[in-house]
């Protein structure tokens, strides 16, 4: 029998993704006897056990997990090679890509109808978190993020750039009262922010006359989960500044308040990130729309 080696290790990438044999049938379309004999076809051919498998769940193996990492990449550049032949080739398959709670909540999922219309052979798997994610590790296509990035192995693309705005909740402000400087400013609680990956309490922005001005804000409440994030202001627990996007719908509502509007908080970089020297076109055309979006 002849050793469609491509289609194995697709097969093999699709159940380290989903995490199963069965999930990896589905989502292939394929039988489950077909994704098993696959990967006992590779580990034959490749001599190495990629697998440990038990009747509950599977796990790489330190050789499985290496050759996961370096086969992924080589997978996706052989789909771009394909896609390369031609724009007007129909794009298929799955998109795997991770994204900011708000900015898939608020900015994404709402408008991925239009996206659909544009190119109904995609297929999304969408995680929202306001981590960093590894994106080899876990299959990722690409990432959105909001502000300045770490260091990693991945090629950064920025989008855009995303509003941002301070405010308070009515209860907080008519208890501690309304602060019209920075100066006064400091005398607030803050709900602060920490950076997931470095650990670190975000510094508050703000642009002035004579440039931008940094502040560190006492708070009884640091936070790493955007949803959380809000529910502190909406329950009056200090002043947040955040995404306008996704305080908008309560500042409409009067359920909080934009304070300092003379002082406006820099807007920050919204930027795709990808693993690959060579931007897919299932990336670009991602990264193209979203960029519409803003």
């Amino acid at each position: 029998m002849q050793i469609n080696l491509f289609e194995f290790i697709k097969i093999f990438i699709e159940i380290v993704e989903s995490g199963s044999l069965t999930q990896a049938a589905e989502n292939l379309q394929i039988h489950r006897p077909a994704v098993t004999k696959a990967l006992q076809q590779l580990e034959q051919h490749s001599g190495i056990r990629l697998m440990q498998r038990t009747t509950r769940r599977i796990n790489l193996t330190p050789e499985g997990e290496e050759f996961y990492r370096r086969s992924k990449p080589l997978l996706a550049q052989a789909d771009e090679l394909l896609e390369s032949f031609g724009d007007d080739r129909v794009l298929h398959g799955q998109l795997r890509v991770d994204m900011p709670i708000a900015i898939a909540a608020l900015l994404v999922v709402p408008n991925l109808p239009d996206f659909y219309r544009e190119h109904p052979a995609i297929d999304i798997i969408l995680s929202s978190s306001d981590r960093r994610r590894d994106m080899l590790r876990d299959g990722l296509d690409c990432v959105l993020r909001v502000g300045e990035l770490d260091d990693g192995d991945y090629i950064a693309r920025k989008i855009g750039t995303i509003k941002m705005i301070t405010c308070a909740s009515p209860t907080y402000l008519a208890r501690y009262g309304i602060p019209k400087t920075l100066e006064a400013l400091r005398k607030h609680q803050a709900v602060n922010w920490i950076n997931s990956s470095s650990r670190q309490i975000m510094p508050w922005k703000f642009e002035t006359p004579s440039g931008t001005a940094e502040l560190t804000l006492s708070g009884k409440l640091v936070l790493d989960n955007s949803e959380a994030y809000v529910a502190a202001g909406l329950a009056g627990l200090g002043v947040l500044q955040g995404m306008n996007v996704f305080l908008q719908p309560y500042l409409e509502s009067g359920q909080l308040i934009e304070v300092l509007p003379d002082f406006p908080v820099p807007p920050r970089q919204l930027s795709l990130l990808y693993p690959h020297r060579h931007l897919s076109r299932k990336v670009r055309v991602f990264a193209e729309w979203v960029e519409r979006l803003l």
